[in-house]
């Protein structure tokens, strides 16, 4: 079983003269989680680092799971975002809301079947196929290292979580 994620305290952004941030965290981990509970897709960001110089950035939508915290996710390996990350692990998740945002960005890694019990692995399976309505395992996870999140299109909700 993976290690239960610990939640950081939130705080406010870095301030940016002109977008009417916060000085102080406005929301709490119950808007991530939620937001991320609710998407029916999740966009992915990943570079490729083909060219040490001029990586090429990638995104892509992706079907996925919100467990434990966490975002799991499945897809070939053939795919350029799965050759990307395989090479690079940095990653930025968001579902395509653009009111209620939620920005993850961490590492995404492939998970061993050992890392999650049988049950663990049926329960994981199960919430995909209740989603999709179809078979698929999601093998990939996201460590979050940075979290942001706003409610609205005024910023003055934004509030972020930094991960050791």
């Amino acid at each position: 079983m993976l290690p239960k994620l610990m939640i950081p305290a939130p705080e406010a952004p870095k301030p940016i003269d002109g977008y009417g941030l916060p000085d102080a965290p406005q929301l709490d981990w119950s808007f991530v989680s939620e937001q991320m509970a609710a998407a029916r897709y999740y966009w992915i960001s990943t570079a490729d680092t083909d060219d040490a110089d001029a990586p090429q950035p990638h995104v892509a939508p992706l079907w996925g799971v919100w467990r434990g915290d966490r975002v799991y996710f499945d897809g070939s390996p053939q795919t350029r975002w799965a050759r990307n990350l395989a090479d690079h692990p940095a990653i930025a998740v968001h579902p395509p809301d653009a009111e209620n945002v939620v920005i993850i960005e961490g590492v995404a890694r492939l998970l061993s079947d050992a890392e999650l019990s049988a049950a663990e692995w049926a329960e994981l399976d199960g919430a995909y196929a209740a989603k999709y309505g179809t078979q698929g395992s999601p093998r990939w996870v996201v460590e979050p290292r940075l979290v942001l999140a706003w409610a609205g299109v005024n910023l003055g909700t934004m509030t972020r979580w930094r991960f050791e």
